[in-house]
């Protein structure tokens, strides 16, 4: 979905999108009306402050359909954020069964994470801290999860890149356009692939970037070739450690002879 097409679809029609983001009614009716929109991260930071005065009674209500961690669900969704869980360990997964009852008869409610960019051991490490805590905490805790989870679904809906950079010639003090590019982590395994804009901007990766090391492949010396331009760098890696979910820019500064680059904004 284009966010133009949320922005100018009919309200019923706008409802039903946001509703899958997060079940909360009232929210979801601030959104619509609060169109247009126009950019995503306005979309997301009206999204952030409406959750703001989220109560237990949303959080219950929005956790009526919500599937447990680790358990199989047919809704789309759910299934594709839980998508880690398939690799859990048996006695992984068995500790999260027995916390998500041990969660359940002491808050009345299913435990809610966003599981999206977590591995089995850290959905368990996070599930036995929230069972520490006293009931009302545990409300702030949860409708931010909630509130975690439906940013991490309006960025998906809308296809926005978890990691961008911008290529720049410093030789030209222009972008470097059709730069190729590639994704993926230090053991080899290609996440994704593309190419620089006219603007010398890409964005890359899945909508969530899996933690650890990863490698970002600039194929550069193409780049200089097709102006006549000897250079030293056939191509120009960055590597990087992915510690969170935050969004990640990693610009790039070219010179035939060197090139420079630092985490952006």
């Amino acid at each position: 979905m284009d966010l133009r097409d949320f922005d100018s679809a009919p309200a019923d029609d706008a409802r039903r999108t946001a509703l899958h983001w997060a079940a909360v009614p009232a929210w979801a009716d601030a959104l619509v009306a609060a169109r247009p929109f126009r950019t995503v991260p306005a979309l997301i930071a009206a999204a952030t402050g409406a959750a703001a005065d989220w109560t237990a009674a949303d959080l219950d209500a929005a956790l009526a359909e919500h599937p447990r961690i680790g358990e199989r669900t047919t809704e789309a969704s759910s299934a594709r954020e839980q998508g880690a869980m398939a690799t859990a360990a048996d006695d992984v997964a068995a500790a999260i069964a027995r916390g998500n009852a041990a969660y359940e008869d002491r808050f009345g409610r299913v435990f809610l994470v966003r599981a999206a960019g977590r591995t089995p051991e850290e959905l368990l490490a996070e599930l036995e801290r929230r069972l520490a805590g006293e009931p009302d905490a545990e409300v702030t805790e949860a409708t931010a999860a909630l509130a975690d989870i439906a940013v991490h679904r309006i960025r998906a809906t809308f296809g926005v890149p978890h990691l961008t950079t911008h290529v720049l010639d410093a030789r030209t003090g222009t972008p470097a356009a059709g730069i190729a590019l590639t994704l993926r982590t230090a053991g080899g395994e290609v996440l994704a692939t593309g190419e620089t804009d006219a603007d010398g901007r890409a964005g890359l990766g899945p909508d969530v970037l899996p933690r650890g090391d990863l490698e970002l492949r600039f194929d550069t010396g193409a780049h200089h070739r097709a102006a006549g331009v000897p250079t030293f760098h056939p191509y120009v890696v960055v590597a990087f450690s992915v510690a969170g979910t935050d969004h990640l820019h990693v610009p790039v500064l070219l010179s035939p002879f060197a090139y420079s680059t630092y985490r952006g904004s």
